[in-house]
């Protein structure tokens, strides 16, 4: 279910902030309230365009992180400020820092998701007062409320559906949305509690897939499916219906109900979907980037019988479809076996790509924003090189920029100030330069007085900077530093002794030298 121009965050008394001193003032000296409604609240994010069923996503995993609910806070407002526009003053009160950890942890997750756009933003909780707000992305804490005040807050979401707007309480307990228009009309609309699933005895891509997807993402619709256990069948036992057994606790996974692909063909006259398909649509999943290449093997294994399409003999003895077969056949009769081996592997590829499709894509906007990283064109030779300057503790972060953004080379700096460069290997970038002009920086730097060499791994009196010709890589620590000594330089000497280094190196050179022998 989609809104637009909508919100999310906690919503406080309207009486109880009416009735406090320094809102009483407020109102003797002309501020009133911008919208004549009898509410308060403290925006987490505001969307303009929203899924509702991607907030549960995110509420349901921002709370597996925290630990606890997040669907109520307490906010002790000690702070004010004011800011002046074309229409006039606004007055805001800015809660202790020290108040609202829910609120707090739950705008800083919504940041670091796809769903939050930080132009259209503020980044402080605040509560407005009074007066024309002028909407920028900062309202800080100016100075101190005279008579501070603590008031709780309910997580509310309010969104408009094209014809009216919606508001919706959230459930930590539930892990649902519950329409507050006197409907209890609740998003999603059918919770079942299940503490086992059920599978067809011989584990294939599809069911391991399913049972993952159901296992990892499952619990706003079929709470306790997290914790449940496995049973395995070729029919439902008894005579009982799907339905039957789901009613007792137990979902049955294409063994009939609504989890069953084949029927969902023969329903839609086309070989359309399999089982993992069916169930990520279900749970708002199917368009997750995180998820894309998980539902895509899936789906060809079950429908084309293509797990492993490479037609080598390694591939396809150690490809993943191919592995599962061979456990089905060792731990025969035992098929719970076969899935303690594949759901780890499943999980940590589906962690991999959530950071690839979505955690490194908002950390490199949000380093540029910040000024802490830049892209820029160096060259050498006749080749143009795609560089990004970054300051960042993310080791997995030049990998993404090189493949993702197809950066040629990557300077990256860590708060210790180690700091490495890496490069695209298919580019065959001459880093000898780079490493001669570093050392006798660093040299330089330190008062010592030595001839600095090109020369492949650390020369003796500079052991901080390491030439890895293999990797072609520069590294003053590598992903791990350990107790190398971080360097003495400034970034902005670094990265001019790269931008001159290159400019003086031979591109190509250390692949002619690789396929020389030397």
């Amino acid at each position: 279910m989609r809104f637009n121009n909508s919100w999310l965050g906690y919503d406080v008394a309207f009486d109880a902030v009416e009735s406090q001193p320094d809102v009483l003032v407020a109102r003797a000296e002309g501020f009133e309230k911008r919208i004549k409604t009898k509410e308060y609240h403290v925006t987490a994010a505001y969307f303009p365009d929203v899924d509702l069923r991607d907030l549960v996503l995110m509420l349901t995993a921002a709370e597996r992180n925290f630990g606890r609910p997040l669907d109520r806070t307490s906010f002790l407002f000690d702070g004010q400020g004011r800011l002046h526009g074309d229409g006039g003053a606004y007055l805001y009160f800015s809660p202790n820092a020290s108040s609202a950890e829910e609120a707090r942890f739950l705008k800083t997750a919504l940041a670091k998701t796809p769903l939050y756009i930080a132009e259209q933003n503020c980044d402080d909780l605040h509560l407005s007062i009074g007066g024309p707000d002028p909407f920028g992305r900062s309202k800080p804490r100016q100075s101190n409320l005279p008579h501070p005040f603590t008031l709780d807050g309910r997580l509310i979401f309010v969104g408009h559906d094209g014809k009216k707007f919606h508001k919706f309480a959230w459930r930590s307990a539930e892990q649902v949305f519950e329409e507050m228009n006197g409907s209890q009309k609740k998003m999603p609309l059918r919770p079942v509690p299940v503490h086992t699933i059920a599978l067809l005895p011989r584990i294939q891509a599809d069911t391991a897939s399913a049972a993952f997807l159901l296992k990892t993402f499952g619990e706003r619709l079929y709470p306790g499916i997290s914790k449940a256990g496995f049973a395995f069948y070729t029919m439902p036992p008894d005579g009982k219906t799907p339905e039957e057994m789901e009613r007792e606790g137990t979902l049955m996974v294409d063994l009939g109900g609504r989890y069953d692909h084949h029927r969902a063909n023969i329903e839609q006259s086309a070989r359309a979907d399999c089982v993992s398909t069916l169930i990520a649509r279900d749970l708002g999943l199917e368009n997750h980037p995180s998820l894309k290449k998980l539902l895509a093997w899936a789906k060809r294994d079950d429908l084309e019988g293509k797990g492993t399409v490479s037609s080598d003999v390694l591939d396809r003895a150690f490809g993943l479809s191919g592995i599962i077969m061979s456990l089905n056949r060792f731990y025969d009769g035992h098929p719970e076996q076969v899935l303690r081996v594949v759901l780890p592997i499943l999980r940590a590829h589906v962690q991999q790509e959530y950071e690839r499709t979505v955690e490194l894509p908002a950390e490199w906007e949000q380093l540029q924003k910040e000024g802490r990283a830049q892209s820029m064109t160096l060259t050498q030779g006749p080749a143009e090189l795609e560089t990004a300057v970054v300051q960042s503790d993310n080791t997995a972060l030049p990998g993404f920029l090189r493949a993702a953004h197809k950066f040629d080379v990557v300077i990256i700096r860590r708060a210790t100030g180690h700091t490495n460069i890496l490069t695209n290997q298919l580019r065959s970038v001459d880093l000898r330069p780079v490493i001669r002009q570093l050392r006798e920086a660093e040299a330089k730097a330190r008062g010592l007085t030595l001839t600095a060499t090109d020369a492949v791994g650390r020369q003796e009196g500079l052991p901080m900077w390491f030439y890895d010709d293999a990797a072609n890589t520069v590294q003053n620590g590598g992903a791990n530093p350990g107790e190398t000594e971080p360097t003495r330089l400034p970034l902005e000497k670094i990265v001019s002794c790269a931008r001159s280094g290159l400019a003086q190196g031979h591109i190509g050179m250390l692949k002619r030298q690789k396929e020389q022998g030397k």
